[in-house]
């Protein structure tokens, strides 16, 4: 069986799941291409600009193989599937494309992120992840948040590894993302005691231990309180004061296990206690609001379950390329399970299951 022909059968076992589609010319598309393919899903809506889609689709690297489940109305949480790693419902809104990767059917999952729709559903499965706000990268249309906030959505990716965001984000833009210097850079994390995390541990004391495995010379460090980011209104008032008053390049804060011990879906406040006591410890901070102030940011997984350090860079290319520039070397350090790799990461093989030949 060719490699394609694995691929089309992975995806057409989730079909009616996590996929909604397959594409028909699949086997065309990949003539005249690169041998070694990278293939993605593309979220199930229409606003993502067509240019980006063209872009990513004549790349002779990519192949578009999978139109990917979204949560019904853009929720936060998707609950016709569940997430493969956690066994609880899947986060959304872009909830069927890191599925597909962890099914090995996709390399990178193309979404959108309004309050977290991209970034909380990466971390989740512990993939990376990057929404493109900072740099222009808009969806089509104006949205309204279940929490009354205005915004515009961005385009984002998760995919497998870091080096993978940066290349789909560069065709995006047609921009290579190198820093051209190496420059002395301001880092904002939270205050020690300010975060608890629904383990409950210190964020900040996650932050600096992860910090503490790079060379960190480059960077200057300080701490801001962030008490009560995990609501969505404090997270934007602390972003804007990062980077209107501190001046700050980039804000680092290690977010989840997300979606484990409550889920981070505002509907269910509306009704009591009850609704209250679910959404709980839904470990989705500055994510929520990391797109609404129309920053980069880009996620990286820990070896913690559905956790991940999360860098918010001010707007622009130049902020996103020392974004990446860091995101790699804390990439570098850390170590995901053996068994992680072997049944997530590791090259798709193909199903062998019964038939009626």
């Amino acid at each position: 069986m060719s490699f394609i022909s694995k691929k089309v059968q992975l995806a057409g076992r989730e079909l009616g799941r996590s996929v909604i589609d397959i594409n028909p010319t699949i086997a065309e598309e990949v003539k005249g291409k690169n041998r070694d393919l990278n293939y993605f899903g593309i979220k199930d809506t229409t606003q993502i600009p067509e240019s980006i889609i063209h872009r990513i689709r004549s790349n002779p690297n990519y192949a578009w193989l999978t139109i990917d489940k979204a949560s019904d109305k853009g929720r936060a949480i998707d609950t016709d599937l569940v997430n493969p790693l956690t066994y609880r419902i899947m986060t959304g809104s872009t909830s069927g494309g890191p599925i597909n990767i962890l099914k090995g059917i996709s390399d990178f999952a193309i979404g959108t992120d309004g309050g977290g729709s991209v970034l909380a559903p990466a971390i989740s499965c512990q993939l990376p992840s990057i929404i493109g706000a900072g740099l222009g990268l808009f969806v089509v249309n104006k949205k309204v948040s279940t929490d009354q906030l205005e915004f515009t959505g961005s385009v984002g990716v998760i995919a497998k590894r870091i080096s993978l965001l940066k290349e789909v984000i560069e065709c995006m833009l047609e921009h290579r993302l190198t820093p051209s210097q190496k420059k002395e850079l301001k880092i904002v994390i939270p205050k020690k005691g300010s975060v608890i995390c629904p383990d409950r541990i210190d964020m900040h004391d996650k932050v600096t231990d992860y910090l503490g495995l790079i060379d960190s010379r480059q960077y200057i460090i300080e701490e801001v309180n962030m008490t009560g980011i995990d609501e969505r209104k404090a997270g934007i008032e602390v972003i804007t004061k990062c980077f209107q008053e501190e001046q700050a390049d980039m804000i680092i804060t290690c977010e989840g296990p997300v979606d484990v011990y409550g889920y981070g879906e505002t509907i269910p406040q509306h009704f009591g206690e009850p609704g209250i006591n679910l959404t709980r410890n839904h470990g989705k901070y500055l994510i929520r609001a990391a797109n609404m102030r129309q920053t980069t940011a880009i996620t990286l997984p820990t070896s913690t379950l559905a956790s991940g350090i999360v860098i918010i860079a001010r707007s622009g290319i130049e902020h996103c390329e020392y974004a990446f520039d860091l995101a790699q070397k804390l990439e570098e350090t850390i170590q995901l399970p053996e068994v992680w790799r072997r049944y997530y990461t590791e090259d798709v093989q193909s199903f062998s299951g019964l038939d009626f030949d």
